[in-house]
């Protein structure tokens, strides 16, 4: 199982040497899945998926494949039945998701060491590293430096995705074009999760903040009204917002209004399975 994840708050500042933008976050794992089946004893390598993702240089399973066979020294012939439930460009991570899950599966096949697993997983992609875990996590750096203070509980999200994605890179290039002195209060994700933590939902209103909305909202107006579609709907809401680089819209509920509902590591790490 593969979850989903949502930024219940995103800071980024500038662009650091390397070309990254470092970033302060909070990252909650949800009950959305997509499913990836491994069939470890085939005589050739196949990839099947329900959509039409492609099997290039830029999809996360052939990266992580990519790596793993460098770190054995051998190709690898797996079978890979790929089931999304998790839309593409939603800024949701299904991709970082699945790449968790098949490091996962080849780390316990190869005996790969906990610091050799971590390492892979950010070459693969900033919020990889996150979800070898889930749950709840405080990020820092471009997202792969991660402290899990404690599962947050008591919470549900309902959903709204627009037909229109968002290219990751492109969504940090509106930034950089809108935003020349971005900076980042690193206290804040600590006190959000405090807030959170002790269901204080004013300071949560108060504190919830995603740096790409403003600069997303003005260039794609359909992701705009996404997101006043959803305020309206669900004025109960503690905070309505992207997730995110976008395209995907959130309501954040005290109790269980909203579809789905904050999931633990715990949780996961019961759900997380292989096909033989």
């Amino acid at each position: 199982m593969c979850p989903a994840k949502i930024n219940l708050y995103l800071a980024v500042g500038k662009r650091r040497s390397d070309g990254f933008h470092e970033i302060n976050t909070v990252f909650q794992t949800i009950n959305l899945y997509d499913e990836l089946f491994i069939k470890h004893d085939t005589s050739k390598f196949y990839f099947k998926c329900n959509t039409s993702l492609r099997w290039d240089q830029e999809n996360t399973l052939r990266k992580v494949i990519s790596q793993i066979e460098s770190e054995i020294g051998r190709r690898i012939e797996v079978g890979l039945e790929l089931r999304k439930r998790i839309p593409s460009g939603a800024g949701l991570g299904g991709g970082s998701s699945n790449a968790a899950a098949l490091l996962k599966y080849f780390a316990e096949v190869f005996k790969i060491a906990g610091k050799r697993v971590s390492r892979i997983a950010s070459d693969v992609g900033s919020d990889v590293t996150f979800f070898l875990r889930g749950g709840t996590a405080i990020a820092t750096g471009r997202g792969e430096i991660l402290s899990f203070p404690g599962d947050v509980s008591g919470y549900s999200v309902e959903l709204a995705l627009p037909v229109i994605g968002v290219s990751t890179p492109l969504a940090y290039g509106f930034i950089d074009e809108d935003n020349p002195d971005l900076h980042l209060d690193f206290e804040i994700p600590q006190k959000y999760y405090l807030a959170l933590k002790c269901h204080d939902t004013e300071a949560v209103k108060r504190m919830s903040y995603n740096t790409f909305e403003k600069s997303v909202f003005d260039r794609f107006p359909e992701i705009r009204d996404c997101h006043s579609m959803l305020v309206n709907k669900n004025r109960g809401a503690i905070k309505t917002m992207m997730t995110g680089s976008g395209s995907a819209i959130f309501s954040l509920f005290e109790g269980y209004k909203g579809r789905y509902s904050f999931v633990s590591s715990e949780e996961l790490n019961e759900k997380w399975c292989s096909m033989d």
